[in-house]
């Protein structure tokens, strides 16, 4: 089976939207917002720029995914699919619960619970699910993405057999006018109410509204992988969309204090539709404007196009482990900020040069294991 030609935008906007996550997590460990580890140094004035970047980031990469799925799908089985996104979800996954995300639990039971034991004897009893520490061990912490992913992957497959209905149903309605509103109408409408009345988990057995918003997203990919005229739509409007998602956003920064999704009431609920119709318009401004801009590929997004992943999976480790030692030295803030930065792409960098270095490493850390009858001398040839 072949497939359509590889969409380089899509790949860019993936690349972005998850290195966008390293400067997110690091903005996290200053922001007033509850967090694993937290810095001496909190930033109430970040609260806007996170705010201006929370609506939208999570749901781009599942809308992304969708598509993706729906690529893959078009030269692959059900089966041969879900036995390859499995091993490329699942190991990466249960790898990162084992190893991965464990310094993460450590350095926050130290500072929050005030635990004075090193990380090897904090690592056994969080492998043996110690109820002791206040908080689910062990966890998959970031990683519930790749849980939520699998899931929703394996439904889509499920379901394969409603994708020409499917197909039919969105060129009616996500045509025109349509491909503008009704998803932030449906956005809107979740947040509205299963968002205001549960809000997010991350266990995925509890967390209803977050399966409505990015199980949702998820399905919205997997229909607008193959209209042609929906991404033709959202380039031709890109600028349109993007003044959009300004104006909107400068409703919402002259509403900040007064009101928010979170206040009960008429007044909560029209400000959830305001948050999730800026969050739409700047997802259709930046699919616009990809689809012009980016067309082909280059060495450089063909690179972070297989490394993106690794740093994913090792990111958030890298900066509370870093800000958590760094803590106690008192540092200035740019020093601090900028340390933290510079060791998180170092350990990402590094595990990506690891994965490619010993193969039995590249699924766990997020590559493609190598074809059955290639080398490793062969990759190193490249």
């Amino acid at each position: 089976m072949t497939g359509a030609p590889r969409r380089h935008d899509l790949d860019a906007l993936r690349v972005g939207a998850f290195l966008l996550l390293i400067l997110y997590h690091l903005g996290m460990f200053y922001v007033p917002w509850d967090w694993h580890v937290k810095s001496r140094h909190i930033l109430p004035e970040l609260e806007p720029w996170m705010g201006a970047v929370n609506p939208w980031r999570l749901t781009l990469l599942f809308v992304i995914s969708g598509a993706a799925t729906r690529f893959m799908a078009a030269k692959s089985s059900t089966g041969e699919l879900a036995r390859q996104r499995s091993s490329r979800l699942l190991v990466p996954l249960a790898f990162g619960m084992f190893l991965v995300v464990a310094p993460q639990s450590w350095a926050e039971a130290v500072e929050k619970t005030g635990y004075t034991g090193s990380f090897l004897d904090f690592w056994p009893r969080y492998l043996s699910f110690d109820t002791s520490f206040g908080f689910i061990v062990p966890t998959y912490n970031h990683l519930w993405f790749v849980a939520y992913l699998w899931i929703y992957t394996m439904i889509a497959l499920a379901a394969r057999p409603l994708a020409s209905a499917a197909d039919r149903v969105a060129a009616r309605v996500l045509k025109g006018a349509g491909l503008f509103v009704l998803p932030a109408l449906a956005f809107g409408l979740f947040l509205a109410t299963a968002g205001r009345a549960w809000g997010e988990t991350h266990m995925f057995w509890a967390d209803g509204y977050a399966h409505l918003q990015y199980g949702t997203a998820f399905a919205l990919g997997l229909v607008l992988a193959r209209m042609d005229s929906a991404w033709a739509a959202l380039q031709r409007w890109r600028a349109l969309s993007l003044a959009a998602a300004i104006a909107l956003a400068g409703v919402a920064l002259a509403l900040q204090g007064r009101i928010s999704e979170d206040d009960p009431g008429p007044g909560g609920a029209a400000f959830a539709f305001l948050r999730e119709a800026y969050a739409w318009a700047v997802m259709a401004a930046l699919f616009g404007y990809a689809r012009r801009y980016v067309r082909t590929g280059s060495p450089a997004l063909t690179l972070l196009t297989e490394a993106v992943f690794t740093f994913y999976i090792v990111h958030q480790t890298a900066i509370v482990v870093a800000g958590h030692l760094l803590k106690p030295l008192n540092l200035p803030l740019g020093v601090e900020a900028g340390t933290i930065l510079l060791a998180t792409v170092a350990a990402c960098a590094g595990a990506y040069g690891l994965a490619r270095a010993v193969p039995v490493l590249r699924l766990p850390l997020g590559l493609k294991p190598l074809p059955a009858r290639r080398r490793p001398a062969a990759v190193a040839a490249e």
